[in-house]
Order: structure tokens, then C-alpha cells, then sequence
């Protein structure tokens, strides 16, 4: 995800450096609150959640011995896991979770701890990517389909189907 986004943020981290260097020197704080602004959402928001989103997806599949490897797979707007091997439909239901749900924990842990309101909503929003038109919500719809056809813990996949995407 960071590799993505390396020239955004490099390019407010910079606007953020010269906006300090300019409150040491004036004492003015203006420059220094826009340049944090800006620099919070696209780093602390926007980044850090889909790295422990997606984080969260790997060491859950970690945890799943009949998953021989992880790829990551990044595109221009999205950053994913992709596990090879085979897992029951439990497990790709609790990995296809854990992703969003390790990011609305954060949020909610934001939220109540009224630290930052509008930070804990770019964590709260990952609960959308459970929605059947992402690959998070696709990927738990199709583990609660297999569900329904394989017996309790069986595992009937010739391989386990691409991990969930935001």
C-alpha cells in the first residue's frame, strides 16, 4: 500500500517539514495546522488502515497451515492478498472478516476514545468492503455458499479462492 501512495505522502511529508521549519522560525502555526491537515488523512487514515487491513488478511492466512504461500498483488487503486492452497469455507470466512473487522475495532477504539472522530471514520468506513461487491464481501459470500454444501470442517476446494480485496 505505501509503495502506492510513496509520492502523496513524501510530497505532504515535505509540506509538513518546511510548514514546521517556518513556525520554528516565524512562531506562525497556521502553515504548520493546513500541512497537518492534510497529512493526517493521507497517512494516518488512509494508509495505516489498509496496511492493518490488509495485514490482518496475511496473518490470518498465516495461521491456516494448508495455505502454502501468500502473494501480495498490487494494482494503481488497490493492494491485496492472494493465498494458494486450500482452506474450509470457516476459514475463508474468518479471513475474508478479519480484515475490515481488525480496522472497525481500531475505529471504534478511535471513536470511544473521542481521540480523533474524523480519523476513526477512515477506519470504521472498511466495514463497507464486507459489501458483496468487494472482494471482502464476495470472498464471505462465497465461504457461506460452500458452507452450506460441505459438511462441518471438510475441506472440498482444489484451491483456495483469491483472497479478499478491498
Amino acid at each position: 500500500m505505501v509503495s502506492q501512495v510513496w509520492p502523496l505522502l513524501a510530497f505532504l511529508g515535505f509540506f509538513l517539514a518546511t510548514a514546521l521549519a517556518y513556525l520554528a522560525r516565524s512562531g506562525d502555526q497556521v502553515p504548520t495546522e493546513m500541512a497537518w491537515g492534510l497529512f493526517e488523512p493521507a497517512a494516518l487514515g488512509l494508509t495505516a488502515s489498509f496496511a492493518l487491513h490488509e495485514s490482518a488478511h496475511a496473518i490470518a492466512l498465516k495461521r491456516i497451515h494448508s495455505v502454502t504461500h501468500i502473494a501480495m498483488d498490487r494494482a494503481a487503486w488497490r493492494t491485496s492478498v492472494i493465498p494458494e492452497g486450500t482452506m474450509t469455507a470457516r476459514q475463508m470466512a474468518g479471513v475474508a472478516l478479519v480484515g475490515p473487522g481488525s480496522c472497525v475495532v481500531v475505529g471504534a477504539l478511535i471513536w470511544l476514545s473521542d481521540l480523533d472522530r474524523p480519523l476513526a471514520w477512515w477506519y470504521l468506513a472498511h466495514a463497507v468492503f464486507l459489501l458483496p461487491v468487494f472482494g471482502d464481501g464476495r470472498a464471505l459470500r462465497h465461504s457461506l455458499r460452500m458452507a452450506r454444501k460441505q459438511p462441518c470442517g471438510e475441506d472440498t476446494s482444489p484451491r483456495a479462492p483469491k483472497a479478499p480485496a478491498p
